[in-house]
């Protein structure tokens, strides 16, 4: 009997046992927690956009050098004006490699173009490229005849770069519109002395002696931020784009300027287009562009200026045959009931 009982317990002890090892089994075991990810430093976070700019290409048989001298225009005018890292204009890259190489510099940018002399003057289309995706993210078109309207043209291409990364507030327009020519060669081949004879001989200048140098503008302590303009009818993208283009060119003339890339209408998105300095004023407007009979198109521009608290400040309508023309027009009208911007 003594046997039975003791084969009765050991079978007993084993199937408790083996339900313990079940249920120890069936029970996940604990697992460590995950360690955070790491967060942006903030060093990475104020980093400057890098920006490479290449040689124009030049059309028509017209003097090489003059791609060169608009890439080393354009660059040091951006990197004079700051917020950006501007790499030293490099040589012998073809077009087809532009991207890769931009990759291989660490740029996040690249600007390249093309340069057709007209007459006196020259036709400059400029394009800034995302290096990471390779799309273009903006192009202007400038009729051109001197450096400082070369130099002009680096501003909005600046003000978009700074916008894409989420800067837009930063001043673009701080200088006068008669900023002298930059005086560094930032690495570029040209020498920088030679810049304005290049330019000159192939806008053909006429007239040997030195152009009188230009009254600086004095310009309001006001400031205008301008937002995209907006189409009445139908428009093309690329011309409400060059519409942008001379609105900021026409109102830097005579203001501090500087860009948003808020699209939302400015009379209800004042506040976020100003932020905290409420001291501006926001510049916006409407292009319509009307063909006749002759297949002639007539231009207007209405321009829009609201205070930062969303208050309508002015409206003028410009007419003309020509974007350029429409648009200075109603600036002039604005700049002239409006001469403090107030």
């Amino acid at each position: 009997m003594a046997e039975k009982r003791f084969a009765r317990r050991m079978a007993g002890l084993i199937l408790s046992c083996s339900l313990l090892g079940f249920v120890l089994a069936a029970t996940p075991s604990p697992q460590p927690s995950p360690s955070p990810l790491p967060s942006p430093s903030p060093a990475s976070l104020e980093q400057q956009p890098v920006v490479l700019v290449y040689p124009f290409d030049v059309q028509t048989g017209a003097d090489a050098r003059i791609g060169t001298a608009i890439a080393q225009i354009l660059g040091q005018e951006m990197a004079a004006t700051g917020g950006i890292t501007v790499l030293a204009i490099p040589q012998g890259i073809k077009r087809s490699a532009f991207l890769d190489n931009a990759r291989a510099a660490k740029a996040d940018f690249y600007i390249s173009g093309y340069v057709t002399p007209v007459g006196e003057s020259a036709a400059v289309v400029e394009q800034v490229v995302s290096v990471e995706s390779g799309v273009i993210l903006f192009s202007q078109t400038a009729q051109v005849s001197s450096v400082a309207d070369v130099a002009s043209q680096s501003l909005l291409a600046r003000s978009q770069i700074l916008a894409f990364v989420g800067r837009e507030t930063q001043n673009v327009g701080a200088q006068t519109a008669n900023t002298p020519a930059p005086t560094s060669s930032n690495g570029a081949q040209v020498p920088i002395s030679g810049i304005t004879n290049i330019v000159d001989s192939v806008f053909k200048h006429k007239g040997g002696g030195p152009s009188p140098s230009p009254t600086p503008v004095v310009k309001p302590s006001r400031g205008v931020i301008i937002a995209p303009v907006t189409a009445s009818g139908y428009v093309a993208p690329a011309e409400l784009a060059n519409a942008l283009r001379e609105l900021y060119v026409a109102l830097n003339r005579r203001f501090v300027t500087q860009m948003t890339a808020i699209t939302s209408p400015p009379e209800q998105s004042a506040d976020a287009i100003c932020g905290p300095n409420r001291d501006n004023t926001i510049a916006t407007g409407t292009l319509t562009e009307t063909p006749d009979k002759h297949h002639h198109v007539s231009v207007t521009f209405a321009l829009l200026v609201y205070t930062c608290f969303g208050a309508p400040l002015g409206h003028e309508v410009g007419k003309g045959t020509s974007l350029k023309m429409a648009v200075d027009a109603a600036v002039t009208a604005y700049a002239t009931a409006h001469p403090d911007n107030s």
